[in-house]
């Protein structure tokens, strides 16, 4: 039995780009190679939703059973770096 918070080892975690909100609490996600999958939050992020516009970046989790379903495991934080003058 897998303990809670965990993440499952054998899942998919690329990175992806929220595209729009959908009904009950789902996104639609742009994967790197411009596949999109439909996503929901995970429980942590569920029990105090963040709001995520247009053009986030989120780290997903994607069964290897169902490549169409993924889980928002959390945002991403993109460190930009200062261009060099």
């Amino acid at each position: 039995m897998r303990s809670s918070g965990t993440p499952h080892d054998d899942c998919l975690r690329p990175l992806g780009t929220v595209l729009r909100a959908l009904a009950d609490g789902l996104f639609e996600v742009a994967l790197p190679n411009g596949k999109k999958v439909t996503s929901h939050l995970s429980k942590e992020l569920a029990a105090n939703p963040p709001e995520l516009p247009t053009g986030t970046v989120v780290l997903l989790e994607i069964s290897p059973y169902d490549l169409d379903r993924a889980r928002i495991a959390r945002i991403a934080r993109i460190e930009s770096t200062p261009a060099a003058s």
